[in-house]
């Protein structure tokens, strides 16, 4: 019996979800971003005094580990206290792969995720007068 291309890219691409679906993402250690490390934090002081912090991790990672390292950085950043959080940017990266098979008008291609990034704005609570 042969497979028409169709049902083979089906079955080849059930197939790789399959496996894909198994695999368990190694947690990531939290730390800045930097030459040789893709995922973890960065940020920056503002003009305004407050700082804009991202979070960058990868596919499938869960949105709590996102908001987890984001809330810890401003922890940091601000010793002593936070006075606002803005989170203004939640997305997830994608790509999509080209198609393999094209009959007319119709493809088949996939969405493959390449990252989940969190950005926002932290301001600190005003130092206390010294007195």
């Amino acid at each position: 019996m042969r497979l028409k291309p169709v049902a083979v890219a089906l079955l080849v691409s059930g197939t790789l979800l399959g496996l894909q679906a198994c695999a368990t993402p190694e947690p990531i250690a939290y730390g800045p971003i930097g030459e040789t490390v893709r995922y973890g934090y960065k940020d920056r002081a503002n003009p305004d005094g407050g700082h804009t912090v991202l979070v960058a991790l990868p596919p499938r990672s869960p949105l709590a580990d996102a908001r987890g390292f984001w809330d810890r950085r401003a922890e940091e950043l601000c010793p002593g206290g936070v006075a606002k959080r803005i989170v203004f940017r939640s997305e997830r990266k994608e790509i999509m792969s080209p198609a393999s098979y094209i009959q007319g008008q119709a493809g088949i291609s996939s969405r493959v995720s390449t990252g989940y990034e969190l950005e926002g704005y932290v301001y600190c609570k005003a130092a206390a007068p010294a007195g």
